[in-house]
Protein backbone atom coordinates (compact mmCIF):
# COMPACT_ATOMS: atom_id res chain seq x y z
CA UNK A 1 0.00 0.00 0.00
CA UNK A 2 1.26 3.23 -0.86
CA UNK A 3 2.09 5.93 1.67
CA UNK A 4 -0.63 8.09 0.28
CA UNK A 5 -3.09 5.47 0.20
CA UNK A 6 -1.86 4.80 3.97
CA UNK A 7 -3.02 8.11 5.09
CA UNK A 8 -6.40 8.00 3.21
CA UNK A 9 -7.51 5.21 5.28
CA UNK A 10 -6.51 6.62 8.24
CA UNK A 11 -8.19 9.77 7.76
CA UNK A 12 -11.50 8.13 6.87
CA UNK A 13 -10.82 6.14 10.42
CA UNK A 14 -10.94 9.27 12.24
CA UNK A 15 -14.07 10.15 10.40
CA UNK A 16 -15.39 6.85 10.86
CA UNK A 17 -15.15 7.33 14.72
CA UNK A 18 -16.43 10.67 14.72
CA UNK A 19 -19.80 9.51 12.65
CA UNK A 20 -20.39 6.62 15.21
CA UNK A 21 -19.82 9.34 18.23
CA UNK A 22 -22.55 11.52 16.31
CA UNK A 23 -24.84 8.57 15.98
CA UNK A 24 -24.56 7.04 19.34
CA UNK A 25 -25.39 10.88 20.78
CA UNK A 26 -28.18 11.64 18.25
CA UNK A 27 -32.10 10.88 19.22
CA UNK A 28 -33.90 7.21 17.97
CA UNK A 29 -36.60 7.88 15.40
CA UNK A 30 -39.09 5.53 17.40
CA UNK A 31 -42.06 5.68 14.95
CA UNK A 32 -40.00 3.37 12.35
CA UNK A 33 -39.58 -0.52 12.08
CA UNK A 34 -36.82 -1.99 10.30
CA UNK A 35 -34.83 -5.48 9.19
CA UNK A 36 -31.08 -5.13 9.16
CA UNK A 37 -28.34 -6.93 7.64
CA UNK A 38 -29.98 -8.87 4.84
CA UNK A 39 -27.67 -10.22 2.72
CA UNK A 40 -28.64 -9.42 -1.04
CA UNK A 41 -25.69 -12.09 -2.49
CA UNK A 42 -24.16 -15.80 -1.29
CA UNK A 43 -21.17 -13.75 -0.41
CA UNK A 44 -20.31 -13.64 3.82
CA UNK A 45 -18.80 -10.29 2.67
CA UNK A 46 -20.43 -7.76 5.39
CA UNK A 47 -20.28 -5.35 2.91
CA UNK A 48 -22.64 -7.15 0.93
CA UNK A 49 -25.64 -6.55 2.85
CA UNK A 50 -28.51 -4.11 3.27
CA UNK A 51 -31.44 -2.79 5.44
CA UNK A 52 -35.21 -2.63 4.93
CA UNK A 53 -36.73 0.46 6.86
CA UNK A 54 -41.00 0.78 6.63
CA UNK A 55 -43.10 3.19 8.83
CA UNK A 56 -43.97 2.30 12.46
CA UNK A 57 -46.63 -0.74 12.97
CA UNK A 58 -46.80 -0.52 8.88
CA UNK A 59 -48.86 -3.52 7.53
CA UNK A 60 -48.45 -4.34 3.90
CA UNK A 61 -52.27 -6.23 4.10
CA UNK A 62 -54.20 -3.11 5.57
CA UNK A 63 -51.77 0.28 4.24
CA UNK A 64 -51.16 -1.46 0.80
CA UNK A 65 -47.85 -1.37 -0.84
CA UNK A 66 -45.53 1.95 -0.54
CA UNK A 67 -43.29 3.62 -2.50
CA UNK A 68 -39.93 2.43 -2.43
CA UNK A 69 -36.53 4.58 -1.67
CA UNK A 70 -33.30 3.56 -2.54
CA UNK A 71 -30.88 5.26 -0.93
CA UNK A 72 -26.37 5.08 -1.60
CA UNK A 73 -24.38 6.49 1.05
CA UNK A 74 -21.51 8.36 0.67
CA UNK A 75 -18.11 8.27 2.09
CA UNK A 76 -15.43 9.11 -0.80
CA UNK A 77 -15.87 5.86 -1.84
CA UNK A 78 -13.72 4.81 0.38
CA UNK A 79 -15.26 4.44 3.62
CA UNK A 80 -18.98 3.91 5.00
CA UNK A 81 -21.50 1.51 5.14
CA UNK A 82 -25.52 0.88 5.11
CA UNK A 83 -25.28 2.34 9.12
CA UNK A 84 -23.69 5.56 7.92
CA UNK A 85 -27.16 6.90 6.80
CA UNK A 86 -29.44 4.59 9.22
CA UNK A 87 -30.97 7.58 11.37
CA UNK A 88 -31.60 9.24 7.69
CA UNK A 89 -33.45 6.16 6.19
CA UNK A 90 -35.65 5.96 9.06
CA UNK A 91 -36.85 9.48 8.69
CA UNK A 92 -37.73 9.19 5.57
CA UNK A 93 -39.90 5.61 6.19
CA UNK A 94 -41.18 7.67 9.15
CA UNK A 95 -43.23 10.01 6.38
CA UNK A 96 -44.54 6.97 4.61
CA UNK A 97 -41.76 5.56 2.46
CA UNK A 98 -40.38 1.87 2.39
CA UNK A 99 -36.80 2.51 2.16
CA UNK A 100 -33.40 0.34 1.24
CA UNK A 101 -29.81 1.73 1.78
CA UNK A 102 -27.12 -0.98 0.97
CA UNK A 103 -23.42 -1.50 1.43
CA UNK A 104 -21.14 -2.12 -1.15
CA UNK A 105 -17.29 -2.59 -1.87
CA UNK A 106 -15.41 0.03 -1.24
CA UNK A 107 -12.03 1.39 -2.60
CA UNK A 108 -9.03 -0.33 -2.91
CA UNK A 109 -10.76 -3.72 -1.90
CA UNK A 110 -12.44 -2.98 -5.44
CA UNK A 111 -13.27 -0.71 -8.35
CA UNK A 112 -15.96 1.58 -9.80
CA UNK A 113 -16.71 -1.36 -11.63
CA UNK A 114 -17.95 -3.68 -8.63
CA UNK A 115 -19.15 -0.79 -6.43
CA UNK A 116 -22.31 -0.29 -9.40
CA UNK A 117 -22.25 -4.08 -9.65
CA UNK A 118 -23.07 -4.57 -5.79
CA UNK A 119 -25.63 -1.80 -5.96
CA UNK A 120 -27.34 -3.41 -9.16
CA UNK A 121 -26.96 -6.65 -7.28
CA UNK A 122 -29.01 -5.05 -4.18
CA UNK A 123 -31.51 -3.29 -6.14
CA UNK A 124 -32.19 -6.58 -8.25
CA UNK A 125 -32.57 -8.31 -4.67
CA UNK A 126 -35.15 -5.67 -3.88
CA UNK A 127 -37.06 -6.52 -7.07
CA UNK A 128 -37.53 -10.15 -5.94
CA UNK A 129 -37.98 -9.85 -2.66
CA UNK A 130 -39.52 -6.27 -1.80
CA UNK A 131 -42.89 -6.35 -3.07
CA UNK A 132 -43.54 -9.05 -0.74
CA UNK A 133 -42.20 -7.01 2.41
CA UNK A 134 -44.33 -3.47 0.74
CA UNK A 135 -42.21 -1.95 -1.62
CA UNK A 136 -43.95 -0.71 -4.86
CA UNK A 137 -41.38 -1.05 -7.53
CA UNK A 138 -43.17 0.63 -10.03
CA UNK A 139 -42.33 3.90 -7.76
CA UNK A 140 -38.69 3.67 -7.21
CA UNK A 141 -36.66 6.89 -5.88
CA UNK A 142 -33.48 6.89 -5.97
CA UNK A 143 -31.15 9.22 -3.44
CA UNK A 144 -27.19 9.30 -2.82
CA UNK A 145 -25.31 12.05 -1.11
CA UNK A 146 -21.46 12.87 -1.61
CA UNK A 147 -19.57 10.13 -3.38
CA UNK A 148 -22.45 8.06 -2.96
CA UNK A 149 -24.38 11.00 -4.99
CA UNK A 150 -21.59 10.47 -7.49
CA UNK A 151 -22.40 6.72 -7.88
CA UNK A 152 -26.46 7.87 -7.99
CA UNK A 153 -25.56 10.21 -11.16
CA UNK A 154 -23.99 7.06 -12.81
CA UNK A 155 -26.64 4.91 -12.52
CA UNK A 156 -29.59 6.67 -13.50
CA UNK A 157 -27.61 7.16 -16.99
CA UNK A 158 -26.62 3.36 -16.90
CA UNK A 159 -30.45 2.84 -16.86
CA UNK A 160 -30.80 4.70 -19.77
CA UNK A 161 -27.49 2.99 -21.45
CA UNK A 162 -27.45 -0.07 -23.15
CA UNK A 163 -23.84 0.72 -23.97
CA UNK A 164 -23.16 1.78 -20.38
CA UNK A 165 -24.81 -1.69 -18.87
CA UNK A 166 -21.92 -3.13 -21.52
CA UNK A 167 -19.57 -1.08 -19.78
CA UNK A 168 -20.49 -1.24 -16.01
CA UNK A 169 -21.41 -5.65 -17.22
CA UNK A 170 -24.54 -4.77 -15.57
CA UNK A 171 -28.40 -5.48 -16.37
CA UNK A 172 -30.98 -2.81 -15.32
CA UNK A 173 -33.44 -3.45 -13.23
CA UNK A 174 -37.33 -3.71 -14.75
CA UNK A 175 -38.59 -0.69 -12.52
CA UNK A 176 -38.02 2.93 -13.76
CA UNK A 177 -36.63 5.64 -11.98
CA UNK A 178 -39.38 8.00 -11.15
CA UNK A 179 -36.71 10.70 -9.53
CA UNK A 180 -33.76 11.25 -8.56
CA UNK A 181 -31.99 13.40 -5.53
CA UNK A 182 -28.53 14.11 -5.22
CA UNK A 183 -27.36 15.39 -2.17
CA UNK A 184 -24.02 17.61 -2.51
CA UNK A 185 -22.80 15.18 -5.24
CA UNK A 186 -19.28 14.71 -5.94
CA UNK A 187 -19.81 13.77 -9.48
CA UNK A 188 -16.92 14.77 -11.64
CA UNK A 189 -13.60 12.53 -10.92
CA UNK A 190 -10.95 16.02 -11.84
CA UNK A 191 -10.62 17.98 -8.55
CA UNK A 192 -12.01 15.32 -6.40
CA UNK A 193 -10.70 16.87 -3.18
CA UNK A 194 -10.58 20.29 -4.60
CA UNK A 195 -10.06 21.38 -0.88
CA UNK A 196 -6.94 20.22 -0.34
CA UNK A 197 -4.38 22.45 -2.67
CA UNK A 198 -1.47 21.01 -1.49
CA UNK A 199 -2.39 17.77 -1.95
CA UNK A 200 -5.62 17.65 -4.10
CA UNK A 201 -3.66 16.75 -7.54
CA UNK A 202 -1.95 13.10 -6.01
CA UNK A 203 -5.00 12.39 -4.33
CA UNK A 204 -6.87 13.03 -7.16
CA UNK A 205 -4.53 10.57 -8.99
CA UNK A 206 -4.58 8.30 -6.32
CA UNK A 207 -8.71 7.95 -5.95
CA UNK A 208 -8.32 7.51 -9.99
CA UNK A 209 -6.03 4.93 -9.84
CA UNK A 210 -8.02 2.86 -7.40
CA UNK A 211 -11.34 3.36 -9.88
CA UNK A 212 -10.08 1.81 -12.38
CA UNK A 213 -8.65 -0.97 -10.54
CA UNK A 214 -6.03 -3.68 -11.66
CA UNK A 215 -6.80 -2.78 -15.20
CA UNK A 216 -6.12 0.36 -15.40
CA UNK A 217 -6.09 2.22 -18.10
CA UNK A 218 -7.13 -0.95 -20.14
CA UNK A 219 -10.22 -0.39 -17.79
CA UNK A 220 -13.59 0.03 -20.01
CA UNK A 221 -15.03 2.20 -17.49
CA UNK A 222 -11.99 4.72 -17.77
CA UNK A 223 -13.75 7.70 -20.12
CA UNK A 224 -16.96 6.76 -18.35
CA UNK A 225 -16.11 8.04 -14.32
CA UNK A 226 -18.06 11.50 -14.13
CA UNK A 227 -21.43 12.24 -14.48
CA UNK A 228 -20.21 14.85 -17.22
CA UNK A 229 -18.96 11.64 -19.27
CA UNK A 230 -22.13 9.21 -18.97
CA UNK A 231 -24.76 11.86 -19.32
CA UNK A 232 -24.26 11.91 -23.28
CA UNK A 233 -25.38 8.36 -23.11
CA UNK A 234 -28.97 8.84 -22.16
CA UNK A 235 -30.93 10.89 -23.99
CA UNK A 236 -33.51 11.43 -20.84
CA UNK A 237 -32.99 11.33 -17.55
CA UNK A 238 -35.63 10.83 -14.48
CA UNK A 239 -36.27 13.98 -12.59
CA UNK A 240 -33.63 15.37 -10.66
CA UNK A 241 -33.52 17.57 -7.51
CA UNK A 242 -30.18 18.65 -6.60
CA UNK A 243 -29.87 19.70 -3.04
CA UNK A 244 -25.84 22.04 -2.11
CA UNK A 245 -24.83 24.48 0.54
CA UNK A 246 -22.66 26.91 -0.10
CA UNK A 247 -20.79 26.33 3.19
CA UNK A 248 -19.73 22.77 1.38
CA UNK A 249 -16.12 22.41 0.61
CA UNK A 250 -17.62 20.36 -2.27
CA UNK A 251 -20.01 22.94 -3.32
CA UNK A 252 -18.20 23.62 -6.79
CA UNK A 253 -19.21 20.46 -7.48
CA UNK A 254 -23.00 21.11 -6.71
CA UNK A 255 -22.35 23.96 -9.66
CA UNK A 256 -20.97 21.45 -12.11
CA UNK A 257 -23.57 19.04 -11.60
CA UNK A 258 -26.30 21.87 -12.04
CA UNK A 259 -24.62 22.84 -15.09
CA UNK A 260 -24.66 19.34 -16.56
CA UNK A 261 -27.84 18.68 -16.46
CA UNK A 262 -28.77 22.13 -18.04
CA UNK A 263 -25.92 20.91 -20.70
CA UNK A 264 -28.13 17.91 -20.99
CA UNK A 265 -31.76 19.39 -21.49
CA UNK A 266 -32.76 17.89 -18.38
CA UNK A 267 -35.10 19.65 -15.97
CA UNK A 268 -34.12 19.91 -12.43
CA UNK A 269 -35.24 20.87 -9.01
CA UNK A 270 -33.19 22.79 -6.59
CA UNK A 271 -32.71 23.28 -3.01
CA UNK A 272 -29.74 25.24 -2.19
CA UNK A 273 -28.44 26.78 1.18
CA UNK A 274 -27.18 30.18 1.17
CA UNK A 275 -23.85 31.26 3.53
CA UNK A 276 -25.57 33.42 5.81
CA UNK A 277 -27.91 30.68 6.45
CA UNK A 278 -25.25 29.66 8.89
CA UNK A 279 -21.54 27.77 9.02
CA UNK A 280 -23.35 24.57 10.14
CA UNK A 281 -25.22 23.81 7.06
CA UNK A 282 -21.91 22.06 5.21
CA UNK A 283 -21.60 18.92 3.60
CA UNK A 284 -24.02 16.43 3.83
CA UNK A 285 -25.52 18.09 7.15
CA UNK A 286 -29.57 17.26 6.36
CA UNK A 287 -28.08 13.05 6.08
CA UNK A 288 -25.69 13.58 9.21
CA UNK A 289 -27.89 15.83 11.41
CA UNK A 290 -31.38 14.84 10.69
CA UNK A 291 -32.83 16.20 13.56
CA UNK A 292 -32.17 19.78 12.53
CA UNK A 293 -34.75 22.02 11.61
CA UNK A 294 -32.98 22.84 8.61
CA UNK A 295 -32.40 19.54 7.91
CA UNK A 296 -36.34 18.91 8.17
CA UNK A 297 -36.97 21.31 6.04
CA UNK A 298 -34.45 19.96 3.24
CA UNK A 299 -35.73 16.52 3.64
CA UNK A 300 -39.42 16.92 3.92
CA UNK A 301 -39.27 18.98 0.60
CA UNK A 302 -36.96 15.98 -0.97
CA UNK A 303 -39.93 14.11 -0.06
CA UNK A 304 -42.77 16.55 -1.51
CA UNK A 305 -39.99 16.41 -5.07
CA UNK A 306 -40.84 12.37 -4.84
CA UNK A 307 -44.51 12.57 -4.13
CA UNK A 308 -45.45 14.76 -7.25
CA UNK A 309 -43.26 12.68 -9.56
CA UNK A 310 -44.53 9.40 -8.86
CA UNK A 311 -48.59 10.58 -8.47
Amino acid sequence: MSLLKYIMKQGWKAIKKADADRIAKQPEILNTNFESCIPYTDSINPLHQLNLYYPFEYDMDKDGILPTIIDIHGGGLMYGDKELNMRYCQYLASKGFCVMGMSYRLLPDTDLQGMISDIYTSIHWLEKNGPKRGFDLSKVLLTGDSAGGHLTSLIMCIQKSKELQKVYSVEPFKSDISAVAISNGVCEMHDYFSFFPSLNKMIDREIVSMILGKSKKNAPWKDFMSFSQVMVKADTLPAVLVIGAENDPFYRQTLWLMENLTKHGSKFETILWKKEDGPHLGHVFHIGHYEWQESMITNDKMLEFFRKNIF
